[in-house]
């Protein structure tokens, strides 16, 4: 069974903090020009309009001191490139030594089988339905096992892909350097690769967090089906599409304000591969009440943005082909249940199970908004550590709505969190949230939902809704756990009830609370506090 995602926590160690990476991958300017009105030629091979789309602006955050002393130079860009590149290819070569792992464990059972299917039936073995034994199924099972992997080999390597479209040789349209958010920040520039996170690993070295932890392609895999299949629909609608209808709600029937601007500014925390922040940008509801959303989603993980921006590469080249073609649909096949653990399994048939995508609700999504607006969402990515990447000044009131799914229990501190989220929101700006309170190990405050509660209040929220779901729902597909007429996949399910709420920010004078505009130097003494808590500084 797939546990839910390993979201990456926050970094305890000063040194594995020094650094993080923003990747914003800007949508809307680049592709406003290339509305339904302007005339594009046909390619037989890809959009041609991918040589200025999806370009990627990288910031990086540095210790104070190397930026006063200028010790940045111009080939930190370059070496910046060149360690998102190898790591998205050691992802990739990962996911084909899983595979070979997977094969050689199946080549130990099916020997092992048979031998001792020899060993107690002895010469009758052979007489017996051949359908019925073990070793006969490890065989059917071997072959659809690899022809399984190389699709999902084809599938990852597609996701992982920064081939360069139209002669542009650069990942990044810009690289800029900023200041660093985290406490005791000492450590040298050159320490390049924790800009790539931990990988949702406390522990544990470069290697370790790429094969076991959120930095992996399995995870790529699970995100991909969880976000964009049509199998998991039903997940997405009880979760994603929740917070979707709550903004829907708060801003076209509820007076939701944000100064009477028809644009939206949106920025959704830990987004993975992308969906919530896709269902916001797309969404017609807000479209048609003349509410434009301009969405940006977070993630710790750079290989979780460059695969979200390959999917999004395919709806836009789904666009395209419709606008020259007609309904060509542009899809890809997926075994997401492949790499499954094999216990409490129920029928192995159900690990070999297709899905496609992105599914067409996603496509005809991008087809309607094109058609309301003439032009294409407006949608970027943003790759670093939430804390260190929010709490900078430049990000206070820069937003109307924070939608958060399954990432509040990712927080080190979730009063950082909570404080950030403060900073963040213009006034009268609502928090959406909904997720399980799943403390992850990094966690060093573990609130319940009624304490959590308390403290929204007390920091100047006004708790619109805030309830905890009646029926638990599946992370990645409802046969996961099964029931109400599903087929269920194992015999032992993991399913989350997830706290659901809508808090608006009061203004200052109404929550009586202090003043965020010291909010940079807060982060950093709580930073400094939770390296005492965890024993890396002595007090």
């Amino acid at each position: 069974m797939v546990r839910r995602r390993a979201k990456k926590p926050r970094q305890h160690q000063s040194s594995l903090r020094l650094l993080s990476l923003v990747v914003v991958m800007t949508i809307s300017s680049l592709l406003s020009s290339y509305s339904s009105s302007v005339p594009l030629r046909p390619s037989t091979s890809s959009c041609p309009i991918f040589a200025t789309a999806f370009q990627i602006q990288a910031s990086v955050s540095v210790p104070q001191q190397q930026l006063s002393t200028n010790r940045l130079l111009n080939h930190d860009t370059d070496k910046i490139e060149t360690l998102v590149k190898e790591k998205l290819n050691r992802i990739a070569t990962g996911y084909q030594i899983h595979g070979e792992k997977m094969k050689r464990t199946l080549e130990m059972e099916l020997e092992l089988s048979g031998k001792v299917e020899k060993c107690f039936m002895g010469d009758n073995a052979d007489g017996h339905n051949q359908s019925l034994l073990l070793s006969t199924k490890l065989k059917e099972k071997k072959v659809r096992l690899e022809e399984c992997l190389a699709v999902n080999d084809r599938v990852v390597h597609q996701l992982l892909a920064t081939n360069s479209k139209g002669g542009q040789s650069s990942l990044f349209r810009d690289v800029q350097f900023i200041p660093s958010a985290a406490a005791g920040s000492t450590g040298e520039y050159d320490d390049l690769g924790q800009l790539m996170g931990n990988g949702g690993l406390v522990e544990g070295g470069e290697t370790k967090k790429e094969t076991d932890g959120y930095d992996t392609a399995l995870q790529v895999i699970h995100h991909t089906a969880r976000d964009w299949t049509v199998g998991a629909a039903p997940c997405r609608d009880e979760t994603i599409l929740w917070i979707v209808r709550a903004i829907v709600q708060y801003y076209t029937r509820d007076g939701g304000s944000n100064d009477g601007r028809n644009d939206l500014r949106v920025l959704i925390p830990g987004a993975g591969l992308g969906r919530l922040a896709y269902e916001v940008a797309t969404c017609k509801d807000l479209i048609v009440k003349g509410v434009v959303p301009h969405v940006e989603a977070n993630d710790s993980s750079v290989t979780m943005i460059f695969a979200a921006q390959n999917v999004i590469k395919m709806l836009q080249q789904q666009q395209y082909q419709h606008q020259q073609e007609g309904n060509r649909q542009l899809q890809s096949a997926i075994y997401p249940f492949l790499s499954d653990l094999q216990v409490n399994e129920i029928d192995a048939r159900k690990r070999f199970e297709m899905e496609v995508f992105p599914d067409e609700h996603a496509v005809d999504s991008y087809k309607c908004y094109h058609d309301l607006t003439g032009t294409h969402p407006n949608l970027s990515f943003t790759v670093g550590d939430f804390v260190s990447t929010y709490s900078q000044q430049s990000k206070q009131n820069q937003y109307d709505v924070v939608a958060t799914s399954f990432f509040i229990d990712t927080a080190t501190n979730i009063y950082e969190y909570i404080y950030i989220m403060k900073h963040m929101l213009d006034t009268n700006g609502v928090w959406v949230n909904c997720g399980p309170v799943q403390w992850h190990p990094c966690a060093l405050l573990r609130p319940t939902v009624e304490q959590l509660k308390d403290m929204l209040q007390v920091a100047g929220f006004e708790l619109i809704s805030w309830s905890v779901a009646d029926e638990a729902v599946a992370y990645r597909h409802p046969d996961d756990v099964g029931g109400k007429g599903l087929e269920a996949r194992y015999t032992r399910s993991e399913a989350y009830r997830p706290l659901q709420f809508v808090a608006r920010l009061l203004s200052s004078q109404d929550d009586g609370s202090s003043s965020n505009e010291d909010l940079p130097l807060k982060i950093q003494y709580s930073e400094f506090l939770n390296e005492v808590a965890n024993g890396k500084i002595v007090n």
